[in-house]
C-alpha cells in the first residue's frame, strides 16, 4: 500500500514537472513573438501575446517569467509612448527582479524606469533610477550598461541644463564605448557633446566635435547620424554668419533625409534654410524653404508646420504682403493651439492612468486594513484608552494646526492686499505726476515756446519743443490718456506702433476688440500688464520679433506674449523672484487671472494669460 501511494506521488511530480516545462517552453515562445510583433510595431497582437504569456506564467507561479512578462509589457506601453503605465510594469519587473536577486535584471528596470520619466520631464526621478542601474552597472563592472546610463545621465544634465555635468558624462561614455568599440554610441554622444557646447554659445566648439561625429557616422554608413550631423553643423555655421558653408551642409542634410523618407526631419531643416536666406536677405528663396517645410511637416511634425508658419509670416511680412503675413500668423496660431490641446489631452490621460493605479491600490490596501482589523479587534478593546489618549493629543494637534493655517492664511491675505494697494498707489502717483507735468511743466515749456517765436529765437525755440515732446512722452507714459478716449484695443495698438517706430523689433500683432469685456481698473491693469511684458522684452530678451495675440474666447480673454530671444530658465529662483516677473503675477492674481510661462535659454519666451471675462 505504502509502495503503491509513492508511486502515485512520484507519478504526480513528474507530471507536474512535465507540464511546468511545457508550460514555461510556451510562456517563452509567446513572449518571443509578442517582441517579434512590437519590432513590427504591430501593437495589438504584441500586446495579446505578451499578456497570455504573463497570464501563464501567473498561473505557474514562474517569479523569472513573471519578471520579463511585467518587464515586455513596460516595453509595450514605451513604445505606445503611454509612459505612466510603462512605469507600473517595470516596477512590477523591478519588485520580482529583486526578490529574485537578478541584478542585470534589475538594473535594467532601473534604467528603463530612468527613461520613462525622462520623456515625462521628471528629471529628479529620472537620474534617481540612472544612478540606481549606474551602481549596479559597476558592481558589476558591465562596461557597456555604465555607458549607457552615462549617456542618459548627460541627457538629463543637458535638458535642466547642466551643461558642464552633461560634457562630464558624454565624455566618459564615450571613452568607455571607444574601448568596448560601440561606434553608433559614441556618434550618438558626440551629437549630445556638440550640443551641449552649441547651448552655450561655443559654436567653433561644437562644429568641431559635429565633425569628428560626421566622419564617424560616414565610415560606420549610419545614414540617420550623418543627416543629423550635417544638419547641426548647417545650423551652427549659420550662428557664426558663415552662410555658404551652412547651405553647403543644410542642403546635403535636406537631400539625405528625403532619400531617407525622414519627412519631419526634412521640415526642420528646410525651416533651417529658411531662416539662412532670411539672413542673407534672400527672402524669395527663403519663402521657397518655409512652404516646402510646411509641405514636408503637413501631418507628420505639428512643432516644425507651426514653425514653418511662423518663419513664412515673418517673410511675407518683410515682402509687404501684410495679408498673407496676418494670414499665416494666424494658421501659426491654430497650430498653437492644437498643439495645447494635444498635450493637454496627454497630459489629462497620464493623470488618468496615476489615478486608476492609485485607486486600485488603494482598494487593496483597504481589503488588507480590514482583514488586518478583523484579527486584532479583540486586542483592541484593552487599547481605548490609549487610543483616547492619542485622540486628544490629534485633536490639540489639529486644533494647533488649523489656528497655525488660519495666520498664515490671514498673512498670505494681508500680503496680497499690501501688493495691490501699492500697485494702486502706484498708479495714482504716476497720473499726479503726469498731470503736473502736463499742466504745470508743459503750460511752462509752451510759453517759452512762444516767447522764443516771437523773438525769432530759432535755437531756444527747437531746444524748448524737444524738451515739449519728451515730457509729453514721459507724461504719456507714466498715465495713458488715450485710454479713456480710445478705450483698451485702439490704446494697445497704438502701444505697438509706438514701439515699433522706437525699436527695431519685428510685430507681429492679432488682437480682438476686448473693450467690452473690462471695466476701467481692470483695462488700466491689463494695458500696464502688456505694457511690462513688451518693455521686458525690449530690455532683456535681446528678440529681433515679437508675437502678439488676444483672443476673446466663451469665458475669457487669451493672451499670448512670445519672442524669440534668448529666453531664461522658468525654474531659477532668482528669475521668479525679480521685479518684473513679479510684477506680472500680482496684476494676474489682481485680475483673477492664469499665466503660463514657457522660456528655455536661447529657445525665446512665451507668456499666455487667462483673464476671466466676468473679472470684477
Amino acid at each position: 500500500m505504502l509502495f503503491a501511494t509513492l508511486t502515485i506521488s512520484q507519478n504526480t511530480t513528474l507530471k507536474d514537472t512535465v507540464v511546468a516545462t511545457i508550460s514555461v517552453a510556451q510562456t517563452q515562445k509567446y513572449y518571443t513573438k509578442g517582441l517579434e510583433f512590437l519590432s513590427e510595431e504591430n501593437f495589438k497582437d504584441a500586446f495579446a501575446v505578451i499578456s497570455k504569456g504573463l497570464d501563464i506564467a501567473e498561473k505557474e507561479n514562474d517569479k523569472d517569467l513573471i519578471g520579463f512578462g511585467n518587464f515586455y509589457l513596460g516595453n509595450y506601453f514605451a513604445k505606445q509612448k503611454s509612459y505612466s503605465r510603462a512605469v507600473i510594469y517595470y516596477n512590477n519587473s523591478l519588485n520580482v527582479f529583486t526578490q529574485l536577486n537578478n541584478e542585470v535584471e534589475i538594473a535594467n528596470s532601473f534604467f528603463n524606469i530612468g527613461k520613462m520619466y525622462q520623456y515625462t520631464f521628471e528629471f529628479e526621478k529620472a537620474l534617481f533610477n540612472f544612478f540606481k542601474s549606474l551602481k549596479i552597472a559597476e558592481k558589476r563592472n558591465d562596461e557597456k550598461q555604465i555607458a549607457d546610463n552615462l549617456t542618459k545621465i548627460g541627457e538629463v544634465y543637458l535638458l535642466t541644463p547642466d551643461l558642464k555635468k552633461a560634457q562630464i558624462n558624454f565624455n566618459k561614455a564615450i571613452e568607455i564605448y571607444t574601448k568596448i568599440n560601440k561606434e553608433k554610441e559614441i556618434i550618438g554622444n558626440l551629437i549630445n557633446l556638440g550640443a551641449s557646447y552649441q547651448k552655450q554659445g561655443n559654436i567653433t566648439k561644437a562644429i568641431e566635435i559635429f565633425k569628428r561625429g560626421l566622419v564617424k557616422a560616414i565610415n560606420a554608413n549610419l545614414k540617420i547620424s550623418e543627416s543629423i550631423l550635417l544638419g547641426n553643423i548647417g545650423s551652427s555655421s549659420r550662428r557664426i554668419k558663415k552662410y555658404d558653408t551652412s547651405l553647403e551642409y543644410l542642403f546635403k542634410a535636406l537631400s539625405l533625409k528625403l532619400k531617407l523618407k525622414r519627412y519631419a526631419s526634412a521640415a526642420h531643416t528646410c525651416n533651417d534654410i529658411s531662416e539662412t536666406y532670411i539672413e542673407i536677405g534672400n527672402l524669395v528663396k527663403a519663402k521657397e524653404y518655409a512652404l516646402k517645410a510646411i509641405e514636408y511637416a503637413k501631418k507628420r511634425s505639428l512643432h516644425q508646420e507651426r514653425y514653418a508658419y511662423y518663419v513664412l509670416s515673418n517673410i511675407e511680412y518683410s515682402l509687404g504682403n501684410y495679408k498673407s503675413a496676418i494670414k499665416n500668423l494666424k494658421q501659426y496660431h491654430i497650430l498653437q493651439d492644437s498643439l495645447f490641446s494635444i498635450e493637454k489631452i496627454a497630459s489629462i490621460n497620464e493623470m488618468q492612468i496615476k489615478y486608476e493605479t492609485e485607486k486600485k491600490n488603494l482598494k487593496i490596501e483597504t481589503q488588507q486594513s480590514n482583514i488586518a482589523l478583523l484579527d486584532t479587534e479583540n486586542r483592541v478593546k484593552n487599547q481605548w484608552l490609549l487610543f483616547g489618549g492619542t485622540g486628544l493629543l490629534v485633536v490639540f494637534l489639529f486644533i494647533t494646526l488649523y489656528k497655525s493655517r488660519n495666520a498664515v492664511k490671514k498673512e498670505k491675505k494681508l500680503q496680497q492686499q499690501f501688493s495691490e494697494n501699492l500697485l494702486v498707489s502706484q498708479e495714482e502717483e504716476r497720473t499726479r505726476i503726469a498731470r503736473e507735468l502736463h499742466d504745470s511743466v508743459g503750460q511752462q515749456l509752451t510759453l517759452i515756446k512762444r516767447k522764443s517765436q516771437n523773438e525769432n529765437q530759432k535755437e531756444i525755440t527747437i531746444l524748448t519743443n524737444n524738451a515739449l515732446e519728451e515730457v509729453r512722452s514721459i507724461s504719456k507714459g507714466l498715465y495713458p490718456a488715450l485710454l479713456k478716449q480710445l478705450g483698451l484695443t485702439e490704446s494697445i495698438e497704438q502701444l505697438i506702433n509706438d514701439y515699433d517706430e522706437q525699436t527695431k523689433l519685428f510685430f507681429s500683432v492679432d488682437i480682438d476688440n476686448v473693450n467690452e469685456y473690462f471695466t476701467e481698473s481692470t483695462s488700466l491693469n491689463f494695458y500696464r500688464l502688456i505694457q511690462e511684458c513688451l518693455t521686458n522684452i525690449i530690455k532683456h530678451a535681446k528678440a529681433k520679433s515679437v508675437t502678439l495675440s488676444i483672443k476673446k474666447q466663451s469665458n475669457a480673454i487669451i493672451t499670448l506674449i512670445s519672442d524669440n530671444g534668448k529666453g531664461f530658465n522658468v525654474n531659477d529662483s532668482k528669475k521668479k523672484n525679480s521685479l518684473g516677473l513679479k510684477t506680472i503675477f500680482e496684476r494676474i492674481r489682481i485680475m483673477n487671472g492664469n499665466i503660463s510661462i514657457d522660456s528655455q535659454p536661447n529657445n525665446g519666451t512665451s507668456f499666455i494669460f487667462s483673464i476671466p471675462i466676468k473679472n470684477e
